[in-house]
Order: structure tokens, then sequence, then C-alpha cells
């Protein structure tokens, strides 16, 4: 595994912190397209984590069980195809089980320092930049990453995009869902979420998906010296959330 900080990879990285539903995956598809990154959502190493540790029927507050799986799923599968397991699609790992069971799984240190361990080998497995989102990206994973995003959104809204985002879902019990998320987020000893202290803040609630985009991409080619021009950014409806803000 690749050391913490390592040189050649932190100079190449994109970091994309925020809480849920602020915007993250939409901005970060978009800058991937425009800029030609490597893109990498964090958040799925976890909900790998939680969905083994669902499928072989592992207690959540089995500590000792649940950092043992960590190690057996890298060691079995390698980082990259670690990412890409068969196993798992996007809806099984977007399930109500395996949703819930995230953030307990996220609050243990051991697996967080297996995750981090992962997510640094595959940038530094990558041929080009990357741009990764997360919720510890630029404080944790990767502090000396040159061009970091703080991107927020009131909890209101976020839960208005998830309902415009997915069918089938109440508003009342998602914005709940939200608010405890953020709780345990925000509080948990390990890598917390909070904004980086270089990382550049940017509150979507009010804006739509083009100036979220236009401000990250403005901020990047500054950061970067890159003059390669900023195409018009294009999403769906659902990618842009309620009132066509960003999602």
């Amino acid at each position: 595994m690749m050391a913490a900080g390592h040189p050649t990879t932190t100079e190449t990285i994109v970091a994309v912190d925020g809480p849920a539903a602020a915007g993250k995956t939409t901005t970060s598809r978009v800058l991937m397209a425009i800029f030609g990154l490597r893109y990498l959502e964090s958040g799925r190493i976890y909900r790998i984590i939680a969905a083994e540790a669902l499928r072989r029927n592992l207690p959540p507050d089995d500590i000792a069980a649940i950092e043992a799986l960590c190690e057996e799923l890298l060691s079995e599968t390698g980082p990259n195809t670690a990412l890409a397991s068969p196993r798992h699609t996007p809806d099984s790992l977007r399930s109500p089980a395996v949703t819930g069971l995230v953030p307990g799984v996220a609050r243990i240190p051991g697996v967080r320092t297996h995750a981090t361990a992962l997510i640094r080998q595959w940038a530094a497995d990558q041929a080009a930049p990357c741009i990764i989102e997360g919720r510890d990206i630029g404080t944790a994973v990767f502090p000396a990453a040159p061009v970091k995003f703080y991107l927020n959104a009131t909890p209101e809204v976020r839960a208005e995009r998830r309902v415009g985002q997915e069918s089938g879902l109440s508003y009342p019990a998602v914005l709940q869902d939200i608010l405890r998320r953020d709780y345990q987020d925000t509080t948990r000893a390990s890598a917390p979420l909070i904004p980086a202290r270089d990382a550049i803040e940017i509150d979507t609630t009010d804006l739509t998906i083009q100036q979220v985009i236009h401000r990250m991409a403005t901020a990047y080619r500054a950061r970067r010296g890159k003059d390669k021009p900023i195409r018009p950014a294009r999403a769906s409806d659902a990618e842009l959330g309620n009132r066509g803000a960003v999602g």
C-alpha cells in the first residue's frame, strides 16, 4: 500500500467533500468529462464493506470481525477489482439495509484506515489526474491535495433533491435520514465530516448545476493552471434535482 501523502499522487488529486445530496456526484462527473479526470466515489468502498457484512451476517457492533472482513476483501480482490466487484450492483449497494449499515461501518477507525489505503492505491494506479468524492478526502485521505471543494446545502433542500432523484421516497423520512446521517458523519471520532481549512466551500442551496460547475471549473483551472475551455454543462432532470438545483 502507498504511504500517506504520496507526493506523485497528491499533486494530481481533486478532492470533493460534503454531506449527502450536496451535489458531489453530479459535479464530479461533469468535471471528470470536462478535464479528462479519473473519477472515484469513495463511498462505494464503505457500501461494499457493509454489503459483505450483511451477506455474512456479521453483527454491526463486532468491530474485530468487520475489520477482519476489510483485510480479507483487500487480500482476495486487490485494490482495483475490489471497487468494481461484480457481486455488488449499484441497486444492491443502495438498498435500505446497506444504507442503514454504512454509517456504523464508516465510524470504525480500522475500516477507515483500510478504505484510505485502498483509495490512495487506486489513485496511484491511475495514469491521469483524479477527482475523488467523499466525506474526508481533503482532510484525511489527501490532505495535501492542491484542489479541494466542500459542497453543502440545507438539509431541507438536500432532502427535496433526493426525493426528486429516486421514486417512491417520502420527504419526511428522507429528511430525517439526512439529519441522522449528518449527525453521525460530523460527530464520529475518526475523520469526521468537516471542511478542509483550504477547501473552496460552495453552498449549493440556491445554485443551478451550471453555476456550481462554473465555480468549480474556474477554481480548478486557477489552482492547476489549466487553460482548457469549459464546455457548457448539461445534466438530466434527475441529476439536476428539485427546481434545477444541483443534486
